[in-house]
């Protein structure tokens, strides 16, 4: 069954671009999220609650769809996917769209459990554990060393340039942005520790590509020989 999820997710979230080409933007953070949901599922905090996991795992390979629908009906560009946070009313054309075109998937309950996981994910007072899984892998997948690549694509599209995004983050780092984002939007302790990783790791790429990125000294910036007898 989860095989032919997959399978069916993957057809239904790589549109074809101008060129023919998939596009994956959608489909590679929704495989992400879906793989979060798994490793926050085992975690003490979530232990003792009785999981659908193919209701969740349903939710979180589908829960942006609403954004290709956008796409489809020509309210957005490609360039657009995911540069800005989900909106309620996609997640209410994802759930609305879910249960028309998901029917056999899952059992009549489960798909409807499903659909409201998606409805409601973002929801910071939501009740429901499997509705908290996924907001929390959402979180998650914002930050560490894959978040680079939606972070080049904001540039592009805003016209600006490898220099800009190390400008951003040399900005969120002095104002300690990602620790207060850690400790402010993550739910469960397991999932600061996670986001705490990541986010080592993302510091260590940014660290490089701002080396890397530095402008070339001018000549007539460049330090000279140290003649004898000179301080």
């Amino acid at each position: 069954m989860f095989t032919d999820l997959w399978a069916r997710a993957q057809n239904d979230l790589c549109p074809s671009t101008a060129g023919g080409l998939p596009d994956l933007t959608i489909w590679e953070h929704s495989t992400r999220v879906a793989r979060l949901t798994e490793i926050i599922a085992g975690f003490p905090e979530v232990s003792r609650h009785v999981l659908d996991r193919a209701a969740l795992t349903l939710a979180a390979l589908y829960h942006d769809i609403g954004w290709l629908l956008q796409l489809r009906a020509g309210q957005i560009r490609s360039s657009d996917l995911l540069l800005k946070r989900t909106t309620g009313r996609q997640r209410e054309m994802a759930s609305e769209w879910m249960i028309d075109h998901l029917e056999g998937l899952l059992a009549p309950r489960g798909l409807q459990l499903a659909a409201r996981i998606v409805r409601e994910c973002s929801d910071r007072q939501a009740r429901l554990p499997e509705v908290q899984i996924l907001t929390e892998a959402e979180s998650l997948d914002e930050i560490g060393p894959q978040a680079i690549w939606g972070m080049v694509r904001r540039q592009l599209t805003e016209g600006k340039s490898l220099l800009d995004l190390v400008e951003v983050w040399r900005r969120q780092q002095e104002y300690r942005y990602w620790p207060t984002w850690i400790r402010d939007c993550l739910q469960f302790p397991s999932s600061r520790v996670l986001a705490e990783e990541r986010y080592q790791s993302l510091a260590r790429f940014m660290a490089d590509l701002q080396t890397a990125c530095l402008p070339p000294i001018a000549p007539q910036d460049k330090p000279g020989p140290i003649m004898a007898g000179t301080r």
